[in-house]
């Protein structure tokens, strides 16, 4: 069996400071960001590759003419180019903390799974001869007798 996570354990304060720093960077894009549903995800216009100089050009050929929309202001438009800029490099960050968050725990499961069946397995074998250990097993071989459990709905 492979051990490639199971010896970096946290402290316990690495793991509320970090806990608590991940917090807080959330708290604060809350105040600049928004949460979509899925729908609203869906029907998202996606700029192109590249779009942002394109952007930037229409807004200063807009500026240069003295060009203006009645229900679009230009402002806004700078406004969202610049929160988009802001937050680009922030999302890349972020998916590379989230892979490694999600990378660590799906081996950690995937390693304590694999030590879990095998001492599962010896136990079990005891416990056929060892009624006070069969009894105290029971929980688990009655957990393990349903069978895998289907993941919860994502909302």
């Amino acid at each position: 069996m492979d051990n490639k996570v199971g010896d970096t354990l946290l402290t316990p304060e690495e793991h509320a400071l970090l806990l608590s720093q991940v917090k807080e960077i959330v708290a604060k894009l809350q105040a600049h960001g928004i949460t979509l549903t899925v729908e609203e995800r869906k029907r998202s216009l996606r700029q192109r590759r590249g779009a942002e100089q394109h952007i930037q050009r229409v807004i200063d050929l807009a500026k240069k003419h003295n060009v203006s929309l009645k229900t679009i202001s230009l402002a806004s438009l700078e406004n969202d180019l610049s929160l988009t800029k802001q937050f680009q490099p922030i999302e890349e960050e972020l998916r590379v903390a989230l892979q490694i968050a999600e990378d660590t725990g799906l081996q950690a499961g995937s390693e304590a799974w694999e030590a879990f069946l095998a001492y599962y397995g010896v136990l079990s074998s005891m416990g056929e001869r060892m009624p006070d250990l069969a009894a105290e097993l029971q929980s688990v071989v009655d957990f393990m007798a349903i069978g895998p459990r289907r993941k919860p709905p994502t909302t």
